[in-house]
């Protein structure tokens, strides 16, 4: 076991000294304003450290998954293997898809989503700008539900690329190169989010617990509309648009409760502190 760890170290450090000579590029940059709208094919995009794509959904917290109880470092922008999609979609016998159709920002020709899935945890040169691979981007069932590919998410689930963090900024153009950083592995600053066990499991091998535990309870949903019921809603919009819903139906109608009683909550625990503050003053004005 030790030495099968060991070689596939080795196979992955030496991909990555395989794709510092790399000569990928950047084939397709694409946005979208806000959730379930079609993305835009740019030539030319800004790239704004620690927020996204000028324009583009998560940039503009719009998107689908933008909800502050969902947030990550990687949501700034995400880039997929031009090469490895229409390949698989080739093995696999699925119809194709455009590849801006899986919404993902930057399509690169030149690597293979394997190697592209390697550089989780090094900076990443896009152009003049610098990104940090955090995570894969598995695709969910609201993509396939979507673009009415059944299966999509089992054919697809290693090949749908990575979630990145935007570094160094600036104006990237489609033929910029995209290389790795040497000396810039740093596994310990990886930082997927919060996901229940089995998010990274392809969904054919998932166990009865892993499906059950991906299923938010109502209390759960509660909190998390109270945190933020726009991206509580949100979320459902963006499924409901596909046929589906993200929240179960009792986790859905604890977090619409929550939201109308929202308002009145906050303006009692706002009064609330006011008042000890108050009388917090009054009692230091008292000692002079």
């Amino acid at each position: 076991l030790a030495l099968a760890i060991s070689l596939k170290h080795f196979s992955s450090q030496f991909r990555i000294v395989l794709i510092m000579t790399a000569t990928a590029k950047i084939e397709g940059i694409y946005i979208s304003p806000k959730s379930s709208v079609i993305m835009e094919s740019l030539k030319d995009a800004t790239l704004i450290p620690g927020v996204g794509i000028q324009g583009d959904r998560y940039a503009l917290k719009t998107g689908t998954y933008s909800a502050k109880f969902l947030d990550e470092p990687g949501k700034n922008l995400t880039m997929i293997s031009a090469d490895s999609i229409k390949s698989t979609m080739a093995d696999t016998g699925m119809k194709p898809l455009p590849v801006g159709d899986l919404r993902r920002n930057i399509a690169v020709r030149g690597l293979t989503a394997e190697a592209l899935n390697d550089m989780i945890g090094h900076e990443v040169r896009l152009g003049n700008c610098r990104v940090f691979v955090h995570r894969i981007c598995v695709p969910c069932s609201y993509r396939e539900a979507q673009n009415e590919r059944p299966g999509l998410m089992d054919k697809l689930w290693d090949v749908c690329g990575v979630n990145c963090e935007i570094l160094n900024g600036g104006d990237i153009h489609v033929g910029d190169s995209v290389a790795v950083v040497a000396d810039t592995h740093q596994p310990k600053r990886v930082n997927p989010g919060s996901k229940p066990p089995g998010f990274f499991v392809r969904p054919s091998e998932r166990t009865a617990d892993h499906v059950r535990r991906q299923v938010i309870p109502p209390f759960v949903a509660g909190i998390m509309c109270l945190l933020d019921p726009v991206g509580f809603q949100l979320v459902e919009d963006g499924y409901n648009s596909a046929g589906l819903r993200f929240w179960s139906r009792p986790a859905y109608q604890a977090g619409v409760r929550v939201k109308r009683l929202r308002t009145p909550f906050l303006a009692t625990v706002g009064v609330a502190v006011f008042a000890i503050v108050i009388g917090v003053i009054l009692k230091v004005w008292q000692t002079f």
